[in-house]
């Protein structure tokens, strides 16, 4: 008799195994089927970037395979949505999406070295401890611009070679960026943040290996900075303007060198955040271990201050360290900056929220997927909407206290992967749009839109239905910080398909959702960028 193959079961019947599942690229655009009807000022392109595949199959050990155990180590793998609104031709709009991995090269090495890479680029020491491959693939001695697995943030605005151009180019937490093709996605060219124009004797210090996935911007200019490990441990914080001309604001040296995956930006102020994610060695830890988990200190100090440490855009910092001040506030963790802003002499920050750095280790790929993991993902360990002040800050001597002004009032009004209205940026906003968890599966399932004046929330969800980050696009005819709409790419776990999903940004209704063919999956990916025509 033949066996019968049990079904696969998933945590509350809320599938999002095929997020996490090997994906086909789709070289040829595909027409997606509408249903509603796409507002007319969404006209444009979304871009997405995360992982595609988790796995490598082993041609010298047949059957075998190597796999990836954390989130974050998927291999690269780019989309885009090209949104047209209602025409004569197509009277609800039309989407047509395509798709791309970018990490061919590192795959076919580790392939080639039968699951074991031989070299330090891709911060594996050993298959089965694979930790955070996306953070420290500048080791890498590989030519090939797919060798390395650039796949955190993406933007198509980035400064080009040519003037008066943009491109797409993508980043991750390390001193790597990888430019795209703007129509196929075929990686094109791989560089790091030396390689931009500048004067400045300590260039140099732009070569060090970690840089912030998220950059800050204003009006075309790029903020970000680079960290040195070792003796000399610093922070090199800089701006890129629109001719790739690079300015070094500040050389920061530091005590304790802290993975930062987002910063702050003001008017008149950069702020680096250095929470409790300490590289331990001076960071040096990281080239013994070929990875950035095991190099995090994992012990949670209570009596640990966070730090705040404010940096003049004006300058003055450059050969001026006495310019820069230092805030002190209790010890937390955070992946997302939300905004800042200047508010007189003082500066409002607002962010996403842990009460401590245990997520790092918690988002192994077994422990999200709804077939693997053992129960649903706690509401009590998804960070908060948090506000802190830093209070009087040119009047500040050297030192001064941070003042905790506001926190979302429960668990489950939690958010993660926050946006905003992108106008609001660098001055006062009253709403956040993020993803959310309740409890109901083991992955996030719920978008969350929270009014920060008053704490109220607004949700949209959908059973068994997983989103992604929620891109904000104004509607240019609105009045109020929330007309427009959201972009939001959701896996329909219980039909096993993707779907763009755009809604109201004021009531949280959808309005339009453009679904691809049963079994075509967007993987679950980090971020995105919509670039309108």
């Amino acid at each position: 008799m033949m066996a019968v193959e049990e079904p696969t079961t998933h945590v509350n019947n809320w599938p999002n195994a095929a997020g996490f599942g090997d994906l086909e690229d789709t070289i040829t655009p595909i027409s997606l089927d509408i249903a509603g009807k796409i507002p007319s000022y969404v006209h444009g392109s979304l871009f997405r970037t995360g992982p595609g595949s988790y796995t490598v199959p082993l041609t010298n050990q047949p059957g075998q395979c190597f796999k990836v155990y954390h989130w974050f180590d998927g291999f690269a793998q780019f989309h885009k949505f090209d949104v047209s609104p209602p025409s004569p031709v197509c009277p609800n709009g039309r989407v047509m999406y395509r798709s791309k991995s970018g990490s061919d090269a590192l795959k076919a090495e580790i392939d080639k070295h039968n699951g074991s890479p031989v070299t330090t680029s891709f911060a594996y020491r050993d298959p089965c401890k694979t930790k955070f491959a996306k953070f420290f693939t500048k080791f890498d001695r590989s030519d090939d611009v797919t060798a390395r697995n650039i796949s955190v943030t993406i933007n198509p605005k980035f400064p080009s070679t040519m003037s008066g151009d943009s491109e797409l180019v993508v980043k991750t937490d390390a001193n790597q960026l990888l430019r795209l093709n703007n129509e196929t996605l075929e990686p094109e060219e791989r560089f790091n943040w030396s390689a931009m124009k500048s004067d400045d004797i300590e260039k140099a210090l732009l070569n060090g290996p970690v840089s912030a996935a998220h950059s800050c911007f204003d009006e075309g200019i790029e903020f970000n900075y680079v960290l040195n490990f070792g003796k000399n441990m610093s922070y090199t914080v800089f701006s890129l303007d629109r001719t790739r001309t690079m300015t070094i604001h500040a050389v920061i040296p530091v005590s304790r060198a802290v993975y930062i995956h987002s910063f702050f930006l003001t008017k008149k102020y950069i702020v680096l955040c250095l929470w409790q994610a300490n590289f331990k060695y001076r960071g040096l830890s990281v080239l013994w271990n070929r990875n950035a988990l095991d190099s995090i200190d994992r012990t949670w100090s209570p009596n640990s201050n966070t730090e705040w440490i404010v940096i003049p855009r004006d300058g003055s910092a450059r050969h001026d360290n006495s310019k820069i001040k230092v805030f002190k506030s209790d010890p937390f963790f955070c992946f997302h900056t939300i905004n800042a802003y200047d508010d007189g002499d003082d500066i409002v920050l607002d962010l996403s929220q842990y009460k401590d750095h245990g997520i790092l280790w918690d988002l192994t790929v077994e422990a999200l997927r709804s077939d693997t993991a053992t129960g649903v993902f706690d509401p009590d360990e998804a960070p908060r909407y948090t506000r802190w002040r830093l209070p009087s800050v040119s009047t500040t001597t050297k030192h001064g206290v941070a003042v905790l002004e506001a926190q979302s009032a429960q668990n489950l009004d939690n958010i993660e992967l926050p946006t905003i209205n992108p106008a609001k940026s660098l001055t006062k906003q009253r709403y956040v749009y993020g993803i959310n968890m309740d409890g109901n599966s083991s992955f996030f399932d719920k978008l969350i839109k929270l009014d920060i004046d008053t704490l109220e929330t607004t949700f949209w969800s959908e059973n068994a239905c997983s989103p992604s980050e929620a891109l904000f696009v104004a509607d240019p005819k609105g009045k109020e910080e929330d007309d427009g709409v959201l972009l939001t790419v959701v896996l329909d776990g219980l039909k096993n398909r993707s779907m763009l999903v755009i809604l109201d940004a004021k009531t949280m209704n959808e309005l339009c959702r453009a679904t691809m063919p049963t079994d075509k999956i967007v993987g679950h990916g980090f971020h995105g960028s919509v670039l309108l025509k």
